[in-house]
């Protein structure tokens, strides 16, 4: 009883730390965080920004999805603009390796970290170009900020608005369509009535996933993403069981591909979107290659940035001691913004901060690298490179990224 107890207490006083934080964030910014009830009146507000909704899928979102975001929202009798916050858990890449591993990547070598979502942002068009998606935005950081997230994601390819913010490209994906002569629109609709699909080669079939199977799909895609893979949404039962709902509220679905009674690969099928294809999983690239063709070149698709600095930072590791002074420009998280010095080995690395001088004096220390957040995050997760420097040569990365999550 007495652990019991002090479990309730803390808690509680979880709760109320996150209640604070959310009550300093409005009074800050000059904004509302939505509770559950209040945030379903944004419903209106999503259908205006994104007409082509349908009403299967704003039903799921509304009666589902929302109960786990945070909803940022400004108001004058009614919401005008939105920020919608999607949790998730990623892995990022543990590096160094575990000593002794001689094996492939699974999942003790990555460690979980927070990452949100930005799912919906969007302004009434009387309201816009008023500065009211910054007022959002600027506060859905500092929020994260104070809450130790060390990473924001936005799925979207509206690049220079988000640049502006600190974002940055980390991700490409894939454009995939069905490769007809393999797997065709109805054999995916059979697949969806229950049945086992019989595909050309012997013993392997195609078949929808059910419920009682998003356990093992969770298995399959985790083993095979962090063998890749230095970032990435963890998958879970619970993550493809709102998946499933959502591509079924607009027409998609979940299919694997069995071989003798084994996974050899998972897609996520999206009706209604350009890219019917969200994203493709398998054991053997070749079979990607085999049931899909490429319609265009990888888009770019997911923009991040670092939110929390020190938090993010714990998980970067160098081979041996480095040492680099580094000039970071964020325009959002003054924290983040400045002169530093950064200090990495095996256990993982930190900045501090370097007194930057005032009037006409000469800086105490000169930078070795001049980056933006947005260009740092991508360096991180091997997107793009930094300036050339042979220190950088020593830092364990932790890409390449994969991020399809739109909601």
């Amino acid at each position: 009883m007495r652990g019991e107890a002090v479990k309730m207490e803390q808690i509680t006083e979880a709760e109320l730390a996150e209640q604070k934080r959310k009550e300093m964030i409005e009074e800050e910014f000059g904004l509302k965080v939505l509770d559950n009830k209040s945030a379903l009146n944004t419903r209106n507000l999503w259908k205006k920004a994104v007409p082509n909704s349908s009403e299967g899928f704003l039903d799921y979102y509304y009666e589902s999805r929302i109960k786990k975001s945070l909803v940022f929202a400004l108001e004058d009798g009614e919401v005008y603009s939105m920020l919608h916050l999607a949790p998730y858990f990623a892995a990022i890449r543990r590096n160094p390796p575990l000593p002794g591993a001689r094996r492939l990547p699974c999942m003790a070598d990555v460690v979980r970290i927070d990452a949100n979502l930005i799912s919906m942002a969007a302004t009434q068009e009387e309201y816009r170009k008023k500065g009211s998606m910054k007022k959002l935005i600027c506060g859905a950081l500092e929020y994260q900020r104070r809450k130790n997230v060390p990473l924001c994601i936005a799925n979207t390819d509206n690049q220079e608005f988000f640049e502006q913010f600190g974002f940055h490209y980390i991700y490409n994906q894939p454009q995939y369509e069905l490769n007809l002569e393999m797997i065709t629109i109805e054999m995916l609709k059979r697949a969806a009535d229950g049945e086992n699909v019989p595909l050309n080669q012997q013993n392997v079939i195609l078949t929808a996933v059910d419920n009682d199977r998003l356990l093992s799909l969770a298995h399959f895609v985790n083993a095979n993403l962090c063998r890749y893979y230095g970032l990435f949404v963890i998958r879970s039962a619970v993550y493809y069981e709102h998946l499933l709902d959502e591509l079924k509220s607009d027409g998609g679905n979940l299919y694997q591909i069995v071989e003798n009674g084994t996974i050899q690969g998972y897609f996520a099928y999206a009706q209604n979107e350009d890219c019917k294809i969200r994203e493709a999983v398998f054991e053997k690239e070749s079979d990607v290659e085999r049931y899909f063709q490429k319609s265009n070149a990888n888009k770019p698709a997911a923009m991040a940035r670092i939110v929390n600095l020190p938090e993010m930072l714990k998980h970067i590791s160098s081979n041996g001691k480095v040492t680099i002074a580094i000039q970071m420009q964020d325009p959002v998280i003054a924290e983040n913004n400045g002169l530093f010095i950064w200090y990495l080995d095996e256990k993982g690395s930190r900045m501090e901060r370097v007194d930057e001088s005032k009037g006409g004096e000469e800086p105490s220390m000169r930078p070795e690298v001049t980056t933006t957040i947005g260009a740092f995050t991508a360096f991180l997760f091997e997107y793009e490179k930094l300036k050339q420097n042979l220190k950088f040569d020593s830092i364990y990365l932790s890409g390449p990224a994969w991020i399809n999550e739109k909601y």
